[in-house]
């Protein structure tokens, strides 16, 4: 099968690191070709300010060598700038006239230093601080003079400042703003840096406007709106920057301030993707590694047909990057309407701390002068963890006791950028014999973006190699027979499109050639999830829906014919009894959910069976079934439940044929008088006056629990909707034999209800329940 061409217009960090993903997931989907405008291959741009700020060098920002692209069979086109996109023909033409067609395009063309259209500004020693040659001219303009002038008092300004002052320049910052990083940080926050930085030798004018660049060949000075002035040798523009849509402009492409996509980085014409600083998603334009990595992930599960959820934007945080200044901040950091915040400031130690909250979730925080916590905190604002008024004050004062890396969950992000785990360092570390935090790096790119979490990195190794530690590091794995975990085992079944239990333990690697009593109906399962055409465990006989049954362990035949809600009638009943007695089947059952089962049939009597009964039969899986159950009222009690007897069958009838990851049983309450019981059901629902109550994760087990409330629905059909999805997105993301009450702990409810109420998502997961259900019905195994 021919590879599909696919082209990535821009050699940057997110448009590579999509490319890294998609040959994750699909490696031999697609034949590919990267363009890129710079002379250079594909560098970390993050840690620009720290090769001026000596910390750093050149040769050490390159992510990805040649010999990379040539391991990938990648083209890569350096120092070639694609000037035109026809979309009609899917063809690109480049700066050098080369013609090339593709398939599949992404747009990662990045953004671009704001220059404000200033007298002057086109002067010899006038720059931006954006690229690699930018840095190398900064360097060589350095050492011809004495006095910089950095415009912009923003996080790459102060770094670019301090970048200067290594090299041994005289430094201003101006700003037009009242404070440094007005964006990122409140009054107090900013003064205190401001002081930092003024002891290091940065100088700063606030609330300045620039009017001008004066010199003759060169700048010699910059003059302000005031009639001020300041002799410059050399000025860097630090003033933003701006989403780079020219390319997309000229072909149509919808724009805003960015590349316009929707939740999957597609843009508003088929088959052209855009990712990065040049994208903007619901409005937001986002330049920071983590987001834009956690687009790439999406795009490239999108492009490559994988299913994936949906981009839904990022927590916006900040670093700043210079030598004795720590400052971390994230998410909304004023109080406006709802929002209130806690502050502590130690005076002593020079360090400020504070917590934004809304509604009782962290909305926001920053940290300055000891951010070792901003891990811990940026954890719990993502996951919108409530917080007592007790918690916040414990969390205000953690800064007041020494912070321990032991305390961090395994589950705990170490790096941001590429979402590493404490976990997964420690296991790298302890399997591969990692000794530098160089080496964890190379293994896990944690620390490999911005860096600034290296000294969390290094904490983390000095204490797995101590005598202090004591974690139990067990990879998760799926059984005994393998070192894969589960998500891992259906990962290699999708890249090598496995299709056989049999042969995923030979391409797999597995250690009994039979596997084990786990593995083997998990990956049954499995396969029958991720492979349309499965045919099965040899277990079930599916003809059609009158014409199935299971085999037993004896050799025996068991049929269950459909009974919704257990309710029959006389000629059903006579029908089944006038089988059992001809056939003389030894054993009659009423299964749990209300159905009969005749079990001990022989093979050669199926055939007439089915033809005698001539009802629609369902196949019985004990453990992985979905099982409905309507809860009536007392007698008496007068309340109508015909609509949820209703709703129950319409469940019944989406689900009778498919099977869960475990045995899923929803108690549908037809009243206020019937609920006792639905509260511990995997999916309780009661049906109230005015709406239905939804509810998630209840277990009748050995360890009660009820349920919590997911959803109101105001509709029967609404909430037929709410269960049907929560139904799929269980099937689908859930591990084998997770209980709907372990599943719900995992994944949380918060995010249980943004999958519920995203419209598309549900409308998505709906469609899916649907095309699963006709499958089944289709085509099952035949024996």
């Amino acid at each position: 099968m021919a590879k599909e061409k696919l082209i990535l217009i821009g050699n940057g960090m997110a448009g590579v690191r999509c490319i890294e993903e998609i040959l994750h997931y699909d490696p031999g989907r697609f034949s590919i070709s990267v363009f890129g405008s710079e002379n250079h291959l594909n560098y970390n741009r993050i840690l620009l300010s720290s090769i001026l700020q000596g910390k750093s060098s050149l040769e050490n920002l390159t992510i990805h060598k040649s010999d990379w692209y040539v391991k990938n069979q990648i083209e890569l086109f350096k120092n070639e700038t694609v000037m035109k996109l026809n979309t009609a023909k899917k063809k690109i033409t480049t700066n050098k006239n080369r013609k090339v067609s593709y398939d599949k395009l992404i747009l990662a063309t990045g953004s671009t230093p704001y220059v404000p259209p200033l007298p002057g500004c086109s002067k010899e020693g006038v720059m931006t601080f954006r690229t690699i040659e930018d840095c190398r001219q900064i360097i060589h303009s350095s050492k011809k003079g004495e006095n910089a002038v950095v415009i912009g008092g923003g996080l790459l300004g102060l770094e670019a400042a301090q970048g200067l002052i290594h090299l041994g320049m005289d430094v201003h910052v101006v700003h037009n703003a009242a404070r440094i990083m007005n964006k990122q940080l409140d009054s107090k926050a900013a003064n205190l840096l401001q002081r930092s930085l003024e002891k290091q030798g940065m100088k700063f004018l606030l609330e300045k406007e620039t009017q001008s660049f004066e010199g003759s060949s060169r700048v010699e000075r910059v003059i302000f709106k005031d009639g001020t002035e300041l002799p410059a040798d050399l000025v860097i523009i630090a003033a933003g920057v701006r989403p780079n849509i020219k390319l997309a402009q000229d072909c149509g492409i919808k724009t805003n301030r960015g590349i316009m996509v929707n939740d999957f980085m597609q843009t508003s014409i088929p088959d052209i993707y855009a990712v990065g600083e040049c994208a903007e998603h619901r409005g937001m334009v986002y330049g920071l590694v983590k987001p834009l990595y956690e687009q790439g992930k999406v795009l490239a599960k999108h492009i490559c047909g994988k299913f994936t959820e949906e981009y839904k934007g990022s927590i916006l945080s900040s670093k700043l990057k210079i030598s004795g200044t720590e400052v971390f901040s994230a998410g909304e950091l004023f109080e406006k309407g709802y929002r209130k915040a806690l502050t502590l400031y130690d005076e002593d130690e020079q360090t400020y701390k504070k917590i934004v909250f809304k509604h009782n979730k962290m909305a926001g925080f920053l940290l300055m002068g000891d951010i070792k916590d901003h891990v811990r905190l940026l954890d719990m604002m993502e996951k919108k963890k409530d917080f007592s008024d007790e918690e916040k004050l414990l969390l205000l004062n953690s800064s007041k006791k020494e912070y321990s890396i032991s305390s961090m969950a395994q589950t705990g992000i170490v790096c941001n950028c590429n979402g590493v785990t404490k976990k997964a360092i420690a296991e790298a570390v302890l399997t591969k014999g990692l000794k530098t935090a160089e080496e964890v790096t190379e293994y896990t790119k944690a620390s490999g973006t911005c860096g600034g979490c290296k000294p969390l990195v290094e904490e983390l190794l000095y204490y797995i190699k101590s005598d202090g530690f004591h974690e139990d590091i067990e990879p998760e794995t799926l059984c005994a027979c393998t070192d894969l975990s589960e998500e891992e085992v259906v990962e290699e079944i999708q890249l090598r499109g496995l299709q056989s239990v049999e042969g995923i333990f030979t391409d797999l690697g597995w250690r009994k050639e039979k596997g084990c009593p786990i593995c083997v109906p998990a990956l049954h399962y499995i396969l029958r999830m991720t492979v349309p055409d499965y045919e099965g465990d040899g277990q079930s006989v599916f003809v059609g829906e009158t014409h199935n049954a299971v085999r037993e362990a004896n050799g025996t035949y068991t049929i269950k014919p459909q009974i919704y809600l257990g309710e029959t009638n006389s000629s059903q009943l006579q029908r089944i009894a006038d089988v059992a007695e001809q056939y003389s089947i030894p054993e009659i059952v009423i299964s749990n959910d209300g159905r009969i089962m005749l079990k001990g049939i022989q093979e050669e009597d199926l055939q007439k069976i089915w033809q005698s009964l001539n009802m629609k039969l369902i196949p019985i899986h004990d453990n992985n079934s979905v099982s409905i159950t309507l809860l009536t009222g007392f007698k008496g009690c007068g309340c109508e439940n015909g609509t949820s007897k209703k709703l129950a069958v319409q469940l019944q009838k989406k689900t009778e044929y498919l099977v869960s990851p475990n045995r899923l049983e929803i108690g549908i309450a037809s009243c206020i008088h019937g609920r006792a019981g639905f509260g511990v059901k995997d999916i309780g629902v009661i049906r109230l006056r005015q709406c239905w109550e939804i509810y998630i994760g209840g277990n009748a087990g050995f360890q009660l629990k009820a349920g919590e409330l997911l959803a109101i629905a105001s509709t029967e059909k609404e909430a037929e909707e709410v269960i049907c999805t929560l139904v799929q997105y269980f099937r689908e993301s859930a591990k084998y034999l997770e209980s709907v009450s372990e599943w719900t702990e995992r994944i949380g409810l918060i995010h249980l209800r943004e999958v519920v109420f995203d419209v598309e998502l549900r409308k998505l997961l709906i469609q899916r329940l649907a095309e699963d259900s006709y499958n089944c019905r289709q085509k099952l195994p035949v024996f």
